[in-house]
């Protein structure tokens, strides 16, 4: 049974409108639109065209899909995104979504071990940072492989294309089968991608979880903002280094911390290491240097393979061809390889449901 939500999907996805699509397949829009809708019945043949036209696998279009910006705290930046580009977001979200879940149906990942701590007067986004930092293991100093120490921890990161979407830095969502997923947009530089990471963790630990509906967007994205900094760069750790910050230490301090200069000015003022004149002084002189968009000095990250092992293991293990993949997890040969693992594919591990050991 075709599922007319599906070619919806797959059309915005590839950031479509219905009246192009339709003039790809040369039918009305009207007889689109009730597609979609599930109205009218597409048949096997014309749901091969659309197959075809669309790049996916005709199984595809028989899948149930949530949509991703159906659910709760999808997306927080919703005024700064336009409506094709929200669409397209949701759409390819919900798309790689339903695959990793399909995946998930035979494969076990680490179990999520990442506490949920509500913020309270008495326990502040900063002193939770600095107690999940403990909880979790990390040495003083920065995070060297933030992407595998939340992979570790039982939280998917994928690094997603979304071309022309510098607006878009990350969110969090949890797939069908609750398995929690950090979603950065790959294109953004390496520093911000960090941070977005740690932002999103913020999130994950003191929102996504809590029972607390009433508090508004702006103040969990402070939160979420204020667990970051701390996270990133612990004040403990971090004050002395800071204190009396210099234009010309910036690089260094930024190899060093593996965070943006602005983020560091932004934590130097924040920790009263320099003043409030300073700080405007170091951002104009960023700005000067044409640096307030595109800094010098670039930061490493470690990529994500969690997904990557999964596919891994569906071909070494269970022994499936790339085309019975391409049917499960709903999308073809070449968009695996890019959208869901163009990142380090050659992994060694052992399997067994199927574990994934870190």
């Amino acid at each position: 049974m075709i599922n007319g939500k599906c070619i919806k999907l797959a059309r915005e996805s590839l950031g479509l409108s219905q009246s192009k699509l339709s003039e790809l397949l040369g039918i009305a829009q009207a007889t689109l639109s009730r597609f979609e809708k599930g109205v009218l019945t597409v048949t096997p043949e014309f749901v091969s065209k659309i197959a075809k036209t669309l790049n996916y696998p005709a199984s595809f279009f028989e899948k149930d899909i949530r949509i991703a910006g159906e659910t709760s705290l999808f997306y927080r930046k919703r005024s700064s995104m336009t409506v094709r580009e929200l669409s397209i977001l949701e759409s390819k979200i919900s798309i790689l979504s339903k695959s990793i879940d399909e995946m998930l149906e035979s494969i076990n990942i680490p179990e999520l071990r990442i506490p949920s701590i509500e913020p309270t007067a008495d326990n502040s986004p900063q002193e939770i940072a600095y107690k999940i930092r403990n909880y979790l293991g990390i040495s003083a100093g920065p995070i060297d492989n933030i992407v595998s120490l939340l992979e570790k921890n039982g939280v998917i990161v994928m690094f997603l294309d979304v071309d022309d979407m510098d607006k878009f830095d990350g969110l969090t969502m949890f797939t069908t089968n609750q398995a929690p997923v950090i979603w950065i947009n790959r294109n953004i530089p390496n520093d911000r991608k960090r941070f977005s990471l740690a932002h999103e963790l913020g999130h994950l630990v003191m929102h996504l979880r809590s029972e607390n509906l009433e508090k508004p967007e702006d103040h969990k994205e402070k939160e979420a903002n204020e667990f970051a900094g701390e996270f990133l760069m612990p004040e403990s750790q971090c004050k002395e280094d800071l204190y009396n910050l210099k234009y010309k230490d910036l690089g260094m301090k930024k190899y060093y911390w593996k965070v943006s200069k602005a983020a560091i000015i932004y934590r130097a003022k924040e920790l009263k290491c320099i003043s409030e004149q300073t700080s405007r002084y170091l951002y104009v002189t960023l700005g000067r240097h044409g640096e307030r968009k595109n800094e010098s000095v670039q930061v490493p990250i470690d990529n994500p393979k969690i997904v990557n092992r999964m596919f891994d293991l569906h071909i070494s293990e269970l022994n499936y061809s790339m085309e019975e993949l391409s049917d499960i997890v709903g999308l073809m040969p070449d968009e695996i390889n890019s959208e869901l693992f163009s990142e380090n594919k050659s992994v060694s591990i052992k399997p067994r449901k199927i574990l994934l050991n870190f």
